[in-house]
């Protein structure tokens, strides 16, 4: 006997020290149900907590064979009944497990979990052949065992759960002190910028006030530097212009630079492509700020001049035109001269420079008057040119009708009334008269081609229209034509009425007058518009004598045309030589 229990106290001294191991709730019970299985030779080992709010339970079981586990509700039936908590220990016998296909459970063993005067659940073995009662004691001894280790397990748990917590709430307190010096400093960079808006207002004003003045350029630069240098505390503020020649030279009437030091200043170079700071601040709108102990390229020399050691400049714009940069020399503040001072620099730049485009626009502005004057004028005259070439469009299609359609009416009229004769050859009457009214049909077909073409407003019409033109030209006149038609889908209706009259304008002359035997004609995109070019081989003129030949109307409403649509025509022409028609109308005056 005393060897036995000598095992089964090793056994048990074993198992309550393997316990320790474990930190966490689950893997104690999950240990200590393994080991309950093998101190009592049971077949299921269960085990039921309280949950800390006891408004719930975590169940835990094990088995030595899968088929004899217990389920949840009948581990809730044990743990519920009557016996089941009634002494410091429970042994009963049991058999309630409904499903017939599972073995029989003899009896249980469960065990209260007592740790600190709290109850912590319950802990049970279930075997098939019963317990002693020296089992049921060493389990009662083992419970306790395992009271103490999930007793310890849930305060390491409630522990881990308490740093962690203050390592969040440190967290949450390093952040809140982050965003208190973020609030901090935006609430410094706001009253700063508040200031340097304050500045750059006062900067504008001081443009407005000074240009208002009525005084010359170096005056007001004079004026205006003097109000920067107040506004940024700087000892020296000077503008630089950007001549043409890719030189930046300094403008006189600068706050603090006296006759000799500006004279001291030589032209810097600058331009788009190098990258000196020069240019930089020029070209790619860099705000440079530096002092003597840095690399300040080829603004030290300028320090040197000006006998300062710090600097800050900005470019100096009037929109998209790069008129030079500005800059402010020698600090007085302490700490040199900050962001908010090359925003007020700046925009002191910007209106500086609408006052600059305003000085030299006067200039340009009478120009333009000048230049609308005479558009004007020009445009009357073209109106009056217009009309007079509508009245002779006109004229010519009446003459048209008269000497063309309407004799050839007459003849076949005339042809009609001699089938009246019976002494007559009526077939041959009959077919003068019908070859007189098919020319007859013929020319007022043309006429009418020439005065709306049929197919011009159909979709895709329009290019047949051209070579349908092309095809009388060649039946008139028989010459050979070669043709270069590249003209986009989508022109408007307006603008292909516009080409149309502009092309059979230069084609007509060519059947009236010319005489030619090749042709050529192209119309091709060019220069946000559409280029024209008719050439022939005939007999040519005098381009100058032009308006005194009769018949060359039609020259001239070729000009009128093309500038009305604000583009251009140009008649090349010599006698024997032939004659060049060349125009260009822009697709943005006739929209499309």
């Amino acid at each position: 006997m005393d060897a036995g229990y000598g095992g089964t106290l090793e056994d048990f001294q074993s198992a309550s020290a393997e316990l320790t191991r474990f930190r966490t709730v689950p893997d104690v019970a999950d240990a200590a149900l393994t080991m309950a299985l093998n101190l009592t030779n049971s077949s299921v080992a269960f085990l039921a907590l309280f949950e800390e709010d006891g408004e719930g339970k975590r169940v835990f079981s094990r088995a030595h064979d899968q088929a004899q586990t217990l389920r949840d509700e009948e581990i809730e039936r044990i743990f519920t009944g009557p016996s089941a908590l009634s002494g410091p220990t429970a042994n009963a016998s049991w058999s309630g497990v409904p499903d017939a296909a599972a073995p029989a459970i003899r009896s249980t063993c469960a065990q209260s979990l007592q740790a600190a005067g709290r109850t912590l659940g319950m802990v049970g073995v279930a075997s098939a052949t019963g317990y002693t009662a020296a089992q049921q004691r060493t389990f009662a001894i083992f419970a306790h065992q395992v009271a103490a280790a999930i007793g310890l397990a849930q305060l390491y748990e409630r522990r881990r759960e308490m740093v962690d917590t203050l390592i969040n709430l440190r967290a949450d307190l390093d952040r809140s002190e982050k965003q208190r010096l973020i609030n901090q400093e935006q609430a410094r960079s706001a009253e700063r910028v508040e200031q340097a808006h304050e500045a750059a207002v006062d900067a504008l004003l001081a443009v407005s006030r000074h240009a208002r003045s009525g005084h010359g350029l170096t005056d007001f630069y004079r004026r205006l530097t003097r109000s920067i240098a107040e506004l940024v505390a700087a000892d020296k503020v000077l503008f630089w212009k950007l001549a043409e020649e890719g030189l930046l030279s300094p403008i006189r009437g600068a706050h603090g630079v006296e006759d000799e030091l500006f004279a001291r200043l030589y032209p810097t170079p600058s331009a788009p492509d190098r990258d000196d700071l020069t240019s930089r601040v020029v070209y790619h709108d860099l705000m440079f700020r530096a002092n003597r102990g840095e690399d300040m390229g080829d603004f030290r020399y300028v320090l040197d001049v000006l006998e300062v050691d710090d600097a800050i400049a900005v470019p100096w714009r009037a929109g998209d035109e790069r008129l030079g940069l500005v800059a402010a020399y020698g600090s007085r503040r302490a700490e040199g001269f900050s962001r908010e001072d090359a925003w007020v620099l700046q925009n002191a730049g910007l209106a500086a420079g609408l006052v600059w485009q305003l000085k030299y626009a006067e200039t340009d502005l009478k120009r333009t008057v000048e230049r609308l004057q005479k558009v004007d004028a020009a445009r009357q005259m073209l109106l009056r040119n217009v009309s007079t070439a509508v009245d002779k469009a006109r004229k010519q299609i009446a003459g048209d009708l008269h000497d063309d359609a309407l004799q050839k009416l007459t003849a076949a009229e005339l042809q009609l009334q001699r089938l009246h004769d019976p002494n007559g050859d009526t077939a041959a009457v009959l077919n003068e008269a019908q070859g007189l009214l098919s020319e007859t049909e013929e020319a007022l077909r043309r006429l009418l081609f020439e005065v709306r073409p049929p197919a011009l407003e159909v979709p895709g019409g329009f290019l047949e229209t051209i070579r349908e033109r092309i095809r009388m030209l060649k039946s008139i006149t028989g010459a050979e034509v070669e043709t270069e038609l590249d003209l986009p889908d989508d022109l408007s209706y307006e603008f292909r009425s516009m080409l149309f009259r502009q092309l059979t304008e230069a084609m007509a002359n060519i059947e009236r007058h010319a005489s030619a035997t090749r042709v050529t004609v192209a119309l091709t995109v060019a220069d946000g518009g559409i280029r024209g070019v008719v050439k022939d081989d005939g007999r040519g003129f005098v381009v100058a004598e032009r308006d005194r030949l009769p018949g060359h109307l039609g020259l001239l409403a070729l000009n009128e045309r093309a500038l009305l649509a604000g583009g251009w025509n140009k008649i090349t022409s010599e006698p024997g030589l032939g004659t060049d028609i060349e125009f260009w109308l822009p697709f943005s005056e006739i929209k499309v």
